[in-house]
């Protein structure tokens, strides 16, 4: 099957973004068919620019070295410098918000008890913020807007009493995708973490 080096770099900056991950959740955040995606994946594999990872409690895909040179040449390839102002904008709208996220999740494991309502009228306060990082950052990359939805579906499934819909470690969590969020900003703007993320 034939695909494009956009989408094989969609792809790759995926699954460097996640780390580790299977083709269902890459489809997804790309927005490509899961059979490109596929092929793209079994691709890398057999150029020795991603592993599979199988048979143990976590399974998935992660780029090797060569992959993340790979991944790399093709950044330069596909992403243009005026996508990189653009969304270098939305990364320094991104900094209060993620200041006030962290304190709350720490307000969260330390002081609610698991009491959402101690929490949830912050969290709507810092999703409203981030809506407006994402319109920026959708503005300058058409794929961040996969973001949007999964950030209202955890905040859905927290207000509805799930209290692990706000930090629970790999469960599509509101913090699990603020990570990605984050780390996809980040390796986009060829950035590393200063004290200013934290």
């Amino acid at each position: 099957m034939s695909y494009t080096t956009r989408e094989e770099y969609d792809v790759l900056h995926r699954l460097r973004v996640r780390g580790l991950a299977t083709s269902e959740p890459l489809a997804h955040s790309s927005g490509l068919a899961h059979q490109t995606v596929q092929s793209i994946l079994d691709d890398a594999v057999a150029r020795g620019l991603a592993k599979s990872r199988t048979g143990g409690r976590v399974e998935g895909y992660m780029l090797t070295s060569a992959g993340r040179e790979r991944h790399t040449e093709l950044h330069a390839q596909q992403v243009s410098s005026a996508e990189m102002e653009a969304l270098a904008v939305a990364y320094e709208a991104f900094l209060a918000p993620n200041r006030e996220f962290k304190e709350l999740t720490t307000q969260w494991q330390t002081e609610a008890a698991g009491d959402t309502a101690r929490i949830l009228p912050g969290l709507v306060q810092v999703h409203e913020q981030l809506g407006k990082v994402l319109s920026l950052a959708v503005s300058a990359t058409p794929r961040m807007r996969h973001y949007q939805p999964q950030f209202d579906s955890a905040l859905a499934a927290f207000r509805s009493g799930d209290t692990g819909a706000l930090a629970r470690p790999m469960s599509g969590s509101y913090h699990d995708v603020w990570m990605e969020l984050h780390e996809d900003l980040l390796l986009t703007l060829g950035r590393e973490r200063t004290d200013a993320d934290e």
